[in-house]
C-alpha cells in the first residue's frame, strides 16, 4: 500500500455506523469491533482485550477493503515493541508500552512511536491511560471518526 492511499484511509472523514446506539467495550479476554464508513471507504476498529498470558489492551484501525493491513494500532497494554532498522524515526529502538504503531509502505504496521509526541499525534496522560473510554475516544478522534459522541459507551468497572 503507497504512502498516498495509507494517508488517504486514515485521514478521510469517517462515521461510527451501528444500530446500537451504545458500544460495550469488551471485558477482560474478549474482543469487539466497532464499523466505520467514509464517503469512499468503510472501516474496522477492532477493541481487542485477548491475551494469552496476560491483560491486553489494543485498538485497531483497518480498512475493509483490506482487512489484513492495519493503518492504526494502539496498544495500552502489552510487551515493549523493537523497532526494526530503517530511514525512519526510533529505527532500531525499543519501544515501551503504551505505544502507537502507524501503516508504512515498506515495514507495514512494524514501527511503533512512543505517544505523546509529534509523530504518534494522540496525547494520554496517565489519567487518561486509567479510562478505556477516554482511550478509545481519543483513538476514535486520530482516526478522524466525526459522531464520537453520538455513541454511549459502556465497560465493566474492572477492566484493567
Amino acid at each position: 500500500m503507497d504512502i498516498k492511499l495509507i494517508n488517504d484511509l486514515i485521514n478521510c472523514l469517517k462515521r461510527i455506523i451501528q444500530e446500537s446506539p451504545t458500544f460495550h467495550l469488551p471485558e477482560r479476554g474478549l474482543y469487539e469491533k466497532l464499523e466505520l464508513k467514509s464517503t469512499e471507504f468503510q472501516f474496522i476498529v477492532d477493541v481487542n482485550r485477548r491475551g494469552r498470558k496476560k491483560p491486553k489492551f489494543s485498538l485497531q484501525l483497518r480498512s475493509k477493503g483490506n482487512k489484513d493491513y492495519t493503518l492504526l494500532r494502539l496498544d495500552i497494554l502489552g510487551p515493549d515493541h523493537p523497532n526494526p532498522e530503517g530511514d525512519f524515526p526510533y529505527s532500531g529502538e525499543i519501544i515501551p508500552c503504551p505505544h502507537l504503531h502507524i501503516a508504512h509502505p515498506e515495514y507495514g504496521d512494524s514501527i511503533a512511536y512512543p505517544l505523546n509526541n509529534e509523530y504518534a499525534k494522540i496525547y494520554l496522560t496517565d489519567e487518561h491511560l486509567e479510562d478505556l473510554v477516554l482511550i478509545l475516544k481519543e483513538f476514535l478522534k486520530l482516526c478522524n471518526v466525526g459522531n464520537i459522541e453520538d455513541i454511549k459507551y459502556e465497560y465493566q468497572a474492572e477492566l484493567i
